[in-house]
């Protein structure tokens, strides 16, 4: 598919006035802003700024709302959980990682939850943030139960995509962003457009028969990654987003509005320096990478290739989108009345 050239101060630009021109507050637009451009840097080409128009659309209908009124429900300690007010992913998602860094300033470890909320778009703006402050960060979340259980083909639970960040004096943080199926919806509808196969393991057809059509899994039943071991660490993300959060859990509707599969995240920070130090910590976790790249010579441990794609897009300076896509942003930018991309 035909790309265009984008700088990157002009994505950035238009991102923030789509968002402010659909009702977002300057310092939401900001931050939301922030994230799509950090998902945006790992160059996957899904759960990024592919996903803005969506987003965009979410607001139009009054699906989701602009300036949320995020609330306290409950707090115990180094423990707090939020109502997300119908507010964005990306939005709720960066404010319970900075409540769970200031819980862990206090307590040395927090940990924040919210529920009513939407799609948080990737992982890796929530944990990257938080390590460039020099946390260890963890963020999960949940949805509609779309992956099976080994062995069967029903839809029991959510893939409880989920994210880490370890800070480093590399030039790169131990970064790990995935969800627990063996691919997600992106990855999926990807492969189906380059009209690539996948590995039978990935998922079942609607007939529950093992597939190596992309397109066909996404209409049947995905699979847990190391079936009974991802199958078990889901239910463990199903806990802690939808029960601490006090939200939804697996095919439970949204009282009042019936809605099957409302998100709920949770943010966890460990205060890296509360033990032995920031410059100790972090002098231990480059020693662990640089071992276990000594061990394997040309070892791509998780965070470099995101770090990587980063530096060149941000030492470019621009960025290559679809044309598809930069169509739909103009076309978003018509109806709201803002200057579109060149």
């Amino acid at each position: 598919m035909a790309s265009l050239s984008i700088t990157l101060t002009e994505l950035e630009r238009i991102t923030n006035q789509l968002l402010q021109a659909s009702g977002l507050n300057e310092e939401n637009a900001a931050v939301v802003a922030d994230v799509f451009m950090r998902a945006t840097y790992r160059g996957v080409n899904h759960h990024d700024v592919n996903e803005l128009p969506g987003r965009l659309a979410g607001l139009a209908a009054g699906k989701v709302k602009a300036n949320p009124s995020i609330t306290r429900i409950n707090k115990y300690g180094a423990l707090e959980n939020y109502e997300g007010d119908n507010g964005l992913g990306e939005l709720c998602g960066m404010f319970i990682m900075r409540r769970a860094e200031q819980l862990a300033d206090e307590h040395g470890i927090g940990l924040c939850a919210i529920r009513n909320t939407h799609h948080l778009l990737a992982s890796t703006p929530y944990v990257e943030a938080a390590a460039e402050r020099g946390y260890i960060s963890y963020i999960v979340t949940r949805g509609a139960p779309t992956m099976g259980a080994p062995g069967r083909k029903e839809k029991v639970i959510g893939t409880s995509p989920m994210g880490y960040a370890i800070p480093t004096d590399k030039e790169y943080h131990l970064m790990f962003d995935a969800c627990l199926a063996y691919a997600s919806n992106g990855v999926l509808a990807e492969k189906a457009a380059a009209g690539e196969s996948v590995p039978s393991y990935w998922g079942l057809d609607s007939q529950g028969r093992p597939s190596e059509d992309p397109a066909a899994i996404s209409k049947g039943t995905r699979l847990p990654v190391g079936a009974h071991k991802g199958f078990g660490l889901t239910i463990l993300g199903e806990v802690i987003t939808g029960i601490l959060a006090e939200g939804q859990i697996i095919d439970e509707p949204q009282a009042g509005s019936g809605l099957v599969g409302m998100p709920s995240h949770t943010a966890i920070c460990i205060k890296a320096d509360g033990l032995l130090g920031q410059r100790q910590f972090r002098q231990r976790t480059t020693e662990m990478a640089d071992r276990m790249e000594a061990r394997a010579a040309g070892l791509q441990l998780p965070g470099q290739r995101s770090a990587r794609s980063r530096n060149q897009i941000i030492g470019a300076g621009a960025i290559e989108l679809k044309e598809e896509l930069v169509a739909k942003l103009n076309e978003w930018s018509g109806k709201l009345g803002i200057e579109p991309l060149s």
